[in-house]
């Protein structure tokens, strides 16, 4: 029996000695794992931001051509207008106009809100 416990005393000892070599081990690969997380992550937020970026300049240019191609038309009517009646006349057609344009916009674009409020639910 005695020849028994040394082995065991023995097979103890090893493992005690193993067991800071694999901490180190585990930390070290945990380490790497969360350093090539830390990679992906960047490298994705990068291209995510690029391609955001590219977006925003796409619609401002957009937005600036629309408004500029509003102006110019607003200003035609104006002009247009002008020919036949006075000033405050086309002023006031023009901004009735516009005004009338907007709420046909917002009522066709801009949908009713929801009686209950924010749902959680999905749908179906």
């Amino acid at each position: 029996m005695r020849s028994n416990e040394s082995n065991i005393a023995i097979e103890r000892a090893r493992r005690q000695e193993e067991l800071p070599e694999l901490a180190v081990r585990i930390l070290s690969d945990f380490a790497r794992i969360v350093a090539a997380e830390a990679r992906l992550v960047e490298s994705n937020m990068v291209r995510a931001a690029n391609t955001l970026l590219d977006r925003v300049y796409i619609a401002s240019i957009v937005m600036v051509l629309a408004a500029a191609g509003v102006v110019s038309l607003v200003s035609s009517l104006i002009l247009l207008l002008h020919h036949w009646m006075g000033w405050w006349q086309v002023l006031g057609i023009v901004g009735i106009l516009a005004i009338a344009l907007a709420e046909v916009l917002r009522r066709t674009l801009i949908p009713p809100p929801s009686s209950t409020g924010i749902s959680l639910s999905r749908p179906s």
